[in-house]
């Protein structure tokens, strides 16, 4: 049996009187894909935000590889990589300048796991998204195509267990889309479990 990676009891968040997540438990189990899905406005996003942190949540409890993300939210969210509708790219950087500034604000360097120096290590996740060659670039001057796959890659830096993507394929053409598809199929035989919210089947 897999071992449980999240799981969340009662959580509920308010906004004044209007209810968007009520009273959901959740188990997702580690090494799995799992498609968060329902309609614009059903409370995905907020449920998301709330496992990683970004969110405070009205009741319930939220517990991230035992970790109780309330009262260890640091702990908790250094085991989450999350790839938001709209990535966090800091448009002014170069792609390598963007990763090495999360690297240090991760503090990937203190995971005793990882024993590549800075540069090796981010080279191997560009490599992996397949953004090496626009690393020296201008986030600003790239593609949505390769604005995402950014994205994915700053969800990446610090080796997270769970990796949680919104709409991640919204904005991206078909071969895009497989590659990115074809990549948590990777992360699967890997051990890492992944989070997609969709609207669509």
């Amino acid at each position: 049996m897999s071992n449980q990676i999240v799981r969340t009891f009662g959580l509920s968040k308010r906004y004044g009187d209007s209810l968007s997540v009520s009273n959901l438990d959740m188990t997702v189990s580690e090494g799995k894909i799992y498609g968060f899905l329902g309609p614009n406005g059903a409370g995905k996003s907020t449920t998301m935000n709330i496992l990683t942190g970004y969110l405070s949540a009205s009741d319930g409890e939220v517990v991230v590889d035992g970790v109780d993300i309330l009262t260890e939210p640091l702990k908790a969210k250094a085991k989450i990589g999350y790839l938001p509708e709209q990535p966090p790219l800091y448009l002014d950087m170069q792609v390598i300048e963007y990763l090495r500034f999360l690297y240090e604000l991760k503090k990937v360097k203190k995971n005793p796991n990882i024993k590549q120096t800075q540069q090796e290590y981010l080279e191997q996740i560009m490599e992996l998204v397949k953004i090496k060659e626009v690393s020296e670039r201008v986030i600003r001057n790239l593609s949505k195509g390769y604005r995402q796959r950014v994205g994915l890659a700053q969800a990446l830096v610090g080796d997270p267990q769970l990796l949680i993507l919104d709409e991640p394929t919204s904005s991206l053409n078909e071969e895009d889309s497989k590659m990115l598809l074809d990549l948590l199929l990777q992360f699967k035989k890997e051990g890492m479990t992944s989070i997609i919210i969709s609207h669509k089947l």
